[in-house]
């Protein structure tokens, strides 16, 4: 590989692994505070502030628990690797001495930080020792972080440019296995106490649909079979170049075994626990997507269609986000009522609102309405007079409208302008999420 082109890898990478350092310091600041409850109240304080400094070890009774000491180490590995990869003050770091501890003594401080911010937080138990363990998981981090980017820096890049040019599916669904994780720990209160993990084991629901279904059954066909239908479908399509003998029986194992790891991965949540319903449903919509969705999709018609498809099908997954459970209302005394409480305040909801929730809703849509911005950008990029952030701005405004036109009508539902600036937020973010793709392929088209 020229030089130039290794360069601009490694330029890339260190963007990306930028990005994904402050979004995982983000995610350790919300695990570390959930439910973000504070108090200022002294005797809390003081009491918190006594239990600081609590040494590890009394009489020779240990006085911690493993499984904190080791979470707390764990959580800061992945901050020590990224911190390495972005390459920030990348001058101090040549050698491996100072990876190891100038990474730990920064993974120490932004955990004595969030020691010191959990003082003020009720449910949460502020110790040094946490801190401490903090920094040695950063550490940990940043000596692998230091071995690995020197053996592999740029690399990393340009195969993940490679990736999206050759094999884009494969975003895809990586995308949507995220997307169904997320749903599935929400929200993400990560545990590796034994007590919890065994509470959790005996809430599961190992004998399924007993005593008919627990939820809406248009949420689990869209939520569970119908994602899975597309993680199906994007397996059998990556598989395609590979020698397996049987390829749609490998995507069709691969699919179960994402569903199934993901079932057991909500032992380590509080509150969360496995569902056989859930990987029955799942396994069931993978197979479809295998069996129907794939020689579908080979077709003539799908692949001349393959825009409108898309489209509608997108479409009708914000409809059901945006209008189920569909309890209309019934008159139109109700329907008047109804008017008078819509939120003409834009993000005036958020001001009152718990903040998982109100993050998790604007995460959803982001990734619900995202795609229909990606789509119409691609739809116009051959058009030299179009503007496709501008148009999918305005078209997102459009559909956001409608559904918070239709959402007046629905018992279940509150109708608000924020939800529509978020709708053409979101539909901008998707143009320029393609206008990004565009230009990476181009640049990769460039170099070869």
């Amino acid at each position: 590989m020229p030089s130039t082109d290794l360069f601009e890898a490694a330029l890339t990478e260190r963007r990306s692994l930028r990005w994904l350092l402050l979004f995982y310091c983000l995610f350790i600041v919300y695990g570390t505070f959930i439910p973000f409850k504070f108090t200022d109240d002294a005797a809390f304080v003081q009491s918190q502030w006594s239990g600081f400094f609590n040494p590890p070890y009394v009489d020779g009774v240990r006085q911690f628990s493993l499984s904190d000491l080791v979470s707390n180490i764990l959580l800061f590995v992945p901050f020590g690797f990224l911190w390495m990869g972005s390459d920030i003050g990348k001058t101090i770091f040549n050698r491996v001495s100072a990876a190891f501890f100038v990474v730990g003594i920064l993974g120490g401080l932004f955990g004595l930080a969030i020691e010191f911010g959990q003082l003020f937080s009720p449910g949460r138990t502020s110790s040094l020792l946490d801190a401490l363990c903090n920094g040695s998981g950063a550490a940990l981090g940043g000596l692998v972080g230091w071995v690995f980017f020197r053996l592999l820096r740029g690399r990393l890049g340009t195969s993940a440019i490679a990736i999206l040019h050759h094999r884009p599916s494969l975003v895809l669904l990586g995308l949507c296995l995220i997307v169904y994780s997320v749903d599935a720990f929400y929200p993400f209160d990560v545990t590796l106490d034994v007590s919890t993990v065994w509470d959790n084991v005996k809430h599961a629901r190992w004998i399924p649909f007993t005593g008919g279904l627990r939820r809406y059954w248009l949420d689990l066909l869209v939520e569970k079979v119908l994602l899975f239908a597309v993680v199906g479908y994007l397996a059998r399509v990556n598989l395609q170049k590979t020698a397996a003998i049987n390829r749609g029986l490998a995507a069709w194992w691969l699919s179960v075994i994402a569903s199934l790891a993901i079932e057991i991965g909500k032992l380590f949540f509080a509150g969360r626990s496995p569902n056989v319903e859930n990987f029955m449903l799942s396994s069931l919509g993978a197979l479809l997507g295998i069996v129907l969705v794939y020689p579908l999709a080979a077709t003539k018609l799908c692949r001349c269609r393959a825009f409108g498809f898309l489209m509608t099908s997108i479409v009708l997954v914000i409809a059901w986000a945006e209008l189920s459970p569909f309890d209309w209302v019934g008159s139109i005394d109700e329907w008047h009522s109804r008017t008078e409480s819509i939120e003409w305040l834009p993000l005036s909801a958020y001001y009152r609102a718990d903040p998982r929730p109100a993050l998790f809703d604007l995460l959803k849509k982001l990734l619900l309405v995202g795609p229909f911005g990606f789509l119409l950008a691609m739809r116009v990029q051959t058009n030299a007079a179009a503007h496709p952030r501008l148009l999918a701005t305005v078209a997102g405004l459009l559909l956001g409208a409608l559904f918070e036109a239709a959402q007046i009508g629905l018992r279940s539902h509150s109708a608000s302008t924020t939800d529509v600036l978020v709708f053409g937020a979101a539909s901008w973010f998707g143009a320029f999420v393609f206008e990004r793709y565009l230009q990476l392929e181009q640049g990769f088209g460039t170099s070869r």
